[in-house]
């Protein structure tokens, strides 16, 4: 074992923690997450992102925690069939996608948008397009492309209709769907993902999530179409009293906007906002 020095992100605290040696051996092939759980240098918890010399490289931090329920007839997921290492190695997963880029990677997914990932290790493109199929496999659909640095320079006019990330970075950002300011819940649920030790289980967490995320969008999709149906005006909170009740959970503000986005761009369906629903309501 050998100790890193720390600083959070948020408070600027520091504090050591332990690392394994052997972990650090396989940093060799891109850098190595660390969750730092509440209470180890402070009241935050993050991710730090540490290379083969022991140097902090960067942070992933979660803006704040948000409620998102859990609901057991819809997290299908009971005795997953995990594919082989050869398939798609989870380590190495880990080690080249960073949080954040997964956070773009996903509100893309959400927002049904063509993504194109940059990046030059040849040999992680299968690994990367097999763990993307997988965690949206009987949810979202999804269209990723994943390209060398040249060979997206010289081809940029054939990628201008996608999301297009390199490492960390935003490089195309279509029609600035994203904002970054709005992606607390995106965050929650990859900070899951890194925070999950048990390689095997994290992304059949990480696959729960977007399943959940999918059926409880597709619901609200069903319940707008028949009231309109109806020649009824679909309410939000109509909808969050419905799913709730369906669901036997309780759904915050930020979750329900959250739902109600993807269901507006995956889905292409028009509900009103949860403000407008707020003052329509009374």
């Amino acid at each position: 074992m050998t100790q890193v020095r720390i600083r959070c992100p948020t408070c600027g605290k520091y504090g050591n923690i332990e690392i394994s040696l052997d972990l650090l051996k396989s940093t060799q092939r891109g850098l190595l997450s660390v969750n730092i759980a509440q209470n180890i240098i402070c009241q935050h918890q993050f991710l730090a992102y540490i290379d083969k010399t022991l140097q902090v490289r960067d942070y992933f931090t979660v803006d704040f925690h948000v409620d998102i329920p859990e609901i057991s007839s819809i997290e299908k997921i009971k005795e997953p069939v995990v594919p082989s290492k050869e398939i798609i190695d989870i380590d190495l997963i880990k080690l080249n996608i960073n949080a954040m880029l997964l956070t773009y990677v996903i509100k893309s997914i959400f927002l049904k948008q063509k993504i194109v990932l940059i990046m030059d290790q040849e040999f992680l493109f299968n690994h990367i397009q097999n763990f993307f199929h997988y965690i949206t496999q009987d949810c979202f659909e999804i269209d990723i492309t994943i390209i060398k640095s040249n060979d997206y320079k010289n081809n940029k006019k054939s990628h201008k209709d996608a999301m297009v990330f390199e490492n960390n970075k935003i490089i195309r950002n279509n029609k600035n769907l994203i904002n970054l300011k709005k992606l607390s819940v995106e965050k929650n649920i990859v900070n899951k993902f890194f925070s999950e030790h048990d390689l095997g289980y994290s992304y059949i967490i990480l696959k729960n999530e977007l399943i959940k995320t999918y059926e409880l969008t597709k619901r609200i999709k069903e319940y707008v179409e028949k009231e309109k149906e109806k020649g009824e005006k679909p309410n939000v909170l109509k909808i969050k009293d419905e799913l709730e009740k369906i669901y036997k959970i309780k759904i915050g503000n930020i979750y329900l906007t959250f739902l109600i986005e993807i269901t507006v761009n995956y889905f292409k369906v028009s509900v009103p906002s949860l403000i407008n629903g707020f003052f329509e309501f009374l």
